[in-house]
């Protein structure tokens, strides 16, 4: 008995499949039959279809080699023109290009390239991909194979104008464009395949925020991120929480090159700026008490924050993410920021130019904005925990769809396009 070559990982010609596990289940569903040698299929029109989708994978920001094309296009004839071996090992090979360039067309290519964090996809991947083994299982024409491939890719007019000017460019042989869209639509296709009654977009790049409702937007604002030297770390988390009036716990690393220098020669700002000393056991500690003198980066015991109010740097609402990294989404007490086209101010957190609408707009209008508004002062933090927490994704796309659906190109301010 044959034993399927993607069992171990690898294709007929000692190449890596790119999907063995689904591969696997794909044909164990089958009872190991073949698929695009199959009797019951149109098959070698459907094996053509295929090659055919594979060669237009750059008009999706694809790259068409990734799926075995340029192996497939010379491939020899198997042995004595009907070798069962040979044609299972075809079989496969074809059924593993299938899968990966379907699954790009879903939820994009090269991700995990572009984040270095994803806490929100996980939980869909294997309903996902159950639904599109399904999907092809039932492909028995080419124009069946079409037409799966087509219900993959985001019905919007946004992905449209993104894809028009990719085609453009592609035709014009414009490099700096394609490597700013081809980016842009797999990252497109990664937030927007998943089937989010809401979610939140950050684009870095562009220094601005979009909160969608079934894909729709329905709020745009300004936000201030992080500075080239203390980038925002781009990800995917949960909005679980907003916090009434936070406190700003200052990053030890801050605290230390920033604050301590300046309290070190005059530790009566300490209070002026509204700040508090703590120490190993959470109790404030009186500045005035402390010998300054010998306290340096490697020596500092304390944990500084600053206390709430209108004044706080993070404002008086803070929106917390569920991401391994200290940054978060805020209001802030420097609304001037916001009025500059140069936004990327920020020691990596996102400062939000409506937060009080964003708030309003994830709890459904029950937030008291007359209390926020008040800036009140040594308010105790009050948390707010969503009853459905909001996906929110922060990304960096040089390449966007601007509030009146205008492609716009914005800088690379990073230095990440490659």
């Amino acid at each position: 008995m044959m034993i399927p070559l993607f069992l171990f990982g690898w294709n007929a010609m000692g190449q890596s499949y790119l999907q063995a596990g689904l591969v696997n289940q794909f044909y164990k569903s089958r009872q190991q039959a073949l698929f695009w040698f199959a009797l019951d299929t149109d098959a070698a029109p459907l094996r053509q279809e295929l090659l055919s989708l594979l060669d237009s994978a750059a008009f999706h920001g694809l790259d068409s080699d990734r799926y075995h094309l340029k192996e497939m296009r010379t491939w020899p004839a198997s042995p004595g023109g009907s070798n069962v071996s040979w044609q299972r090992q075809k079989d496969e090979w074809l059924t593993d290009a299938a899968i990966a360039y379907l699954k790009s067309l879903r939820e994009g290519t090269g991700i995990y390239e572009q984040v270095s964090y994803d806490g929100v996809s996980s939980s869909y991947n294997v309903e996902e991909d159950n639904l599109l083994l399904e999907g092809l299982s039932r492909v028995r024409t080419a124009d069946q194979l079409r037409a799966l491939a087509a219900t993959l890719i985001p019905a919007s007019a946004a992905y449209d104008t993104l894809r028009a000017g990719l085609l453009q460019a592609l035709t014009a042989g414009d490099r700096q464009k394609i490597r700013q869209l081809s980016p842009a639509l797999n990252l497109y296709r990664w937030i927007h395949h998943h089937p989010f009654p809401r979610c939140i977009v950050v684009n870095i790049a562009s220094a601005s925020l979009s909160y969608y409702e079934q894909d729709t937007v329905r709020l745009r604002m300004k936000v201030v991120v992080g500075k080239p030297s203390t980038r925002t770390p781009r990800f995917a988390a949960w909005c679980d929480q907003l916090i009434l009036y936070p406190y700003w716990n200052v990053p030890h690393k801050i605290a230390v090159n920033e604050f301590l220098p300046v309290f070190r020669k005059s530790p009566s700002l300490v209070d002026v700026m509204n700040m508090q000393l703590l120490d190993g056991k959470g109790k404030i500690v009186d500045p005035l008490k402390i010998d300054w003198s010998r306290l340096n980066k490697d020596n500092f015991p304390y944990a500084l924050r600053q206390s709430t109010g209108c004044d706080n740097a993070l404002g008086v609402l803070k929106f917390n993410l569920t991401s391994p990294y200290d940054v978060y989404m805020h209001d802030t007490n420097f609304k001037n920021a916001f009025q500059s086209a140069y936004r990327y101010y920020s020691h990596g957190c996102i400062r939000v130019e409506k937060p009080f609408e964003l708030a309003n707009a994830i709890m459904g209008e029950k937030l008291d904005t007359t209390f926020l508004a008040a800036g009140l002062k040594d308010q105790q933090p009050r948390p707010l925990r969503l009853e459905n927490p909001v996906p929110v994704f922060v990304v960096y796309l040089n390449a966007d769809i601007d509030a009146d659906g205008k492609l716009r190109s914005y800088r690379d301010i990073y230095h990440l396009l490659k």
